[in-house]
């Protein structure tokens, strides 16, 4: 630890005696770079607040009826966007800046000053959408005029880009209809062609294909063969008991009662006529009237009588007659044209079912090829519709842009400057001048007290050499040398003083004019 303290007590002596030149570094550091911090131009601050609405009344009740858009991104892309070089541009025309510039080289120079010096912050999540815009200069004026540039480029650059994404959009939708309308009409013709040449040989409305129609067809096939052997058999059974009626009426020898149109009528009558003889006398005019009626339907009953028992119509009349022979026969009849008709209807059936088999390798490609074509035309149709119902969103998000901006833009504090200047920050740059040029003297005199070392102890000497050393001899100093020495020291510490009393000057200076 004692070495340790003895290497260091060395530095110091060292640099203790190159102070000369530590003093010299520190005030030529010091008045170079005070005079520089001292003639440097105040700089002016400008400062703005703006508030970007994006809570629009009509988004919740348009939702779904026009194209939403990402404001948040929006806001955010113009953001990262400001500061690009055509809208820098945009605001050096705005501020006149450019009339003092003579060169191409100038004017860039100008561009990257501006880029670096606009500030454009936001005030956190809390206060995402408030914006907080500041810009220095030499001259107030020109640091108002520049800001007021700044938030007029932003707020041009977002109703601009927003009515011309409304216009790009319509342009591309309208471009994409008439290509899908076109390849529609295209689709719908082919569709069209294609089935007036395969009619007959498409499924039906049901949509079923080829070998779900070959099994109703064979299905159908079946069960018509099924109902007609059912209606044979009705109809044989209905024959034969036709037949056994036939002859039991033929074998019993009677004659049926045979039936006239008049005998219920005439039966009808007598009821009535018992009827009012219970209230009337025989020789009431109702009564008088009714039988007159009832005797002349009776003689024609007898005529019908006598007529339907000539002789050559006695026996088939009889049979024909009977109500139950006439009931069979009506069966029969109905047998016979279920019969005809289901034969019909098994032959029809046949002939589709045969046909479907003949055409195994036909119709299954017929079908594939319609299916692609109707895949074609649905994906066609529902692009087709589903731009123009992207169309009509666009015309109506264009109607309520024109109407209600989306985004609407509110400037909480104007454009202003203070008068007291922001900087430069001569206190603080003095100060890291003063400290900055004690540390290079010191450092510059502990070089050469190590470049040019001066034994200071005989423990150095005997460091340096490698020899013991017997003793020390003291200097003798005269008082005319200590008082030489104190001049020194004196002058030293009174330019030391000196440095700092500079430095207190400038500081309150600096104070008194801010």
């Amino acid at each position: 630890m004692q070495d340790v303290v003895d290497q260091i007590v060395g530095y110091l002596k060292g640099i203790w005696n190159k102070r000369w030149y530590a003093m010299l570094i520190a005030w030529l550091f010091c008045f170079f770079g005070w005079g520089i911090i001292f003639v440097l131009p105040d700089q002016y601050e400008s400062r703005a607040k703006i508030f970007i609405d994006t809570q629009s009344l009509l988004k919740p009740l348009l939702k779904g009826l026009t194209i939403q858009t990402n404001v948040d991104q929006q806001i955010n892309l113009m953001v990262r966007t400001l500061l690009a070089r055509p809208n820098v541009e945009k605001i050096i025309r705005l501020s006149d800046l450019d009339l003092d510039v003579n060169t191409d080289d100038e004017f860039d120079e100008l561009v990257k000053h501006l880029q670096k010096k606009i500030n454009f912050a936001s005030h956190g999540r809390k206060n995402k959408n408030i914006y907080d815009l500041s810009y220095q200069n030499t001259s107030p004026e020109v640091a108002q005029i520049v800001l007021q540039s700044v938030i007029t480029v932003f707020i041009e650059n977002s109703i601009g880009e927003s009515k011309e994404d409304t216009i790009s959009a319509r342009k591309f939708l309208t471009s994409q209809i008439k290509e899908y309308e076109q390849r529609l009409s295209e689709s719908e013709n082919r569709l069209k062609d294609f089935k007036q040449k395969n009619m007959g040989m498409l499924p039906a409305s049901g949509g079923m294909d080829y070998y779900a129609r070959m099994e109703q067809a064979k299905n159908n096939f079946e069960e018509s063969k099924l109902s007609l052997k059912e209606a044979e058999k009705r109809q044989a059974a209905t024959e034969k008991e036709l037949n056994n009626i036939i002859q039991v009426l033929k074998s019993s020898g009677r004659e049926v009662q045979i039936i006239t149109p008049y005998d219920e009528r005439i039966n009808d009558l007598h009821r009535e006529l018992d009827k009012m003889l219970l209230n009337y006398t025989d020789q009431h005019p109702d009564v008088l009237a009714l039988r007159r009626v009832l005797k002349s339907l009776q003689k024609k009953q007898q005529d019908a009588l006598v007529e339907l028992k000539s002789e050559e119509h006695s026996a088939k009349n009889n049979l024909e007659l009977n109500p139950v022979y006439q009931e069979l026969k009506i069966n029969l009849g109905t047998a016979t044209a279920d019969v005809e008709s289901l034969k019909v209807r098994v032959t029809e059936h046949k002939q589709r079912y045969e046909k479907l088999q003949r055409l195994v390798n036909t119709i299954p490609e017929i079908e594939a090829q319609l299916t692609a074509l109707n895949r074609d035309y649905k994906i066609t149709k529902s692009k087709y519709e589903e731009f123009l119902d992207r169309r009509e969103s666009a015309s109506i998000s264009e109607s309520v842009d024109q109407t209600t901006e989306s985004i609407q833009f509110k400037v909480i504090e104007s454009p202003r400057v203070e008068n007291i200047p922001v900087g430069p920050k001569r206190i603080l740059l003095s100060s890291a001048v003063l400290l900055i040029s004690l540390s290079l003297g010191v450092g510059f005199a502990f070089l050469l007290s190590q470049l040019k070392p001066v034994v200071m102890s005989s423990k150095q000497m005997m460091e340096v050499t490698n020899l013991p050393v017997l003793g020390t001899v003291s200097a003798v100093v005269s008082p005319a040398q200590r008082r030489r020495r104190f001049l020194l020291i004196f002058s030293y510490l009174s330019l030391l003083i000196a440095l700092f009393v500079i430095f207190g000057l400038l500081m309150g200076w600096y104070i008194i004019a801010n």
